[in-house]
């Protein structure tokens, strides 16, 4: 079995193991991107076992020179972990060269978030629209994920029981999050507003001018451009909006399980960050506010 052949044989391994489309994707990339680096530094690279260490850790050294993050290398790392367990597991290779090379040391970089003045404008400037301001309240106060925005189909607002229902979010596991007033309020504006369009996609909730659903591109442009119409000079991504709903849920005291509910978080130790969010960045507006 051939390099190649192994690769496209592991992904299809994972695609029958449930893995989302994203992560497939993921793999794939990320393991095309270091057999491509080995075929150029190794004429004998399609066979599996004349793999070793070497090779792992030159990689590795290469994505330092490109200046990649200690985050990213981990996790094209990981990815090759994957390929070469999956190699060993099926006796393709007697061993795993992956298994005594050490991943990069991960930056920690704290999440940036909103102040209560900050993303009080951004809506404020998004108000002409009833869709982006209806995305925009979605994002703060349900802190969903930007796939999974663009994936909200009709039935995923219960608005009698007011819930909305990320279906299959990352992990593969459905979860309900209540909606306060200003949600439901901005959703149910968005929802006549609808009505009213061309509708092409019956299904996806927020739709494109064109009646099809939106795309991740298009969102992140959307938000782009209030952020800088509102005047907020610091770096603000869609994510952004997520971790301000983590941190002032937390400021709030909302307990650790709800929050990690809600947010979907796998593991309690990602919810445990917006606690310290809440007493660093959010005391700080408070000092910076003060009268």
């Amino acid at each position: 079995m051939t390099t190649t052949q192994s690769l496209e044989l592991l992904l299809t391994a994972l695609r029958g193991q449930n893995y989302s489309a994203k992560t497939l994707r993921a793999y794939g990339d990320d393991l095309r991107q270091f057999l491509g680096w080995v075929a150029k530094n190794r004429v004998d690279w399609e066979m599996p076992k004349r793999f070793s260490r070497v090779d792992i850790e030159g990689f590795m050294s290469y994505l330092d020179g490109q200046k990649m993050t200690g985050v990213t290398r981990v996790r094209k790392l990981a990815a090759i972990r994957k390929f070469f367990t999956f190699l060993e597991e099926n006796h393709v290779i007697a061993g795993n060269p992956a298994n005594t090379v050490k991943g990069a040391r991960r930056e920690q970089k704290e999440p940036g978030i909103l102040y209560k003045e900050q993303y009080k404008a951004l809506l404020y400037e998004a108000s002409d629209s009833v869709r982006d301001y209806a995305i925009i309240m979605t994002f703060l106060q349900t802190g969903i994920r930007l796939s999974e925005l663009v994936n909200l189909r009709v039935d995923d607002i219960d608005f009698e029981h007011r819930i909305l229902t990320v279906r299959q979010g990352k992990g593969k596991k459905d979860r309900h999050i209540p909606l306060v007033d200003e949600a439901v309020k901005a959703l149910r504006n968005y929802v006549r507003y609808r009505n009213t369009e061309l509708i092409l996609d019956d299904d996806i909730f927020f739709l494109a001018k064109n009646g099809t659903s939106l795309n991740v591109s298009s969102v992140k442009y959307l938000v782009a451009k209030y952020v800088k119409k509102a005047g907020i000079r610091k770096k603000v991504s869609v994510h952004t909006l997520r971790h301000t709903f983590g941190a002032h849920k937390a400021d709030k005291q909302m307990g650790i399980a709800t929050l990690q509910e809600l947010m979907g978080h796998k593991k309690k130790e990602t919810t445990l960050k917006y606690i310290h969010l809440a007493k660093t960045n959010l005391r700080q507006e408070m000092v910076q506010t003060a009268l």
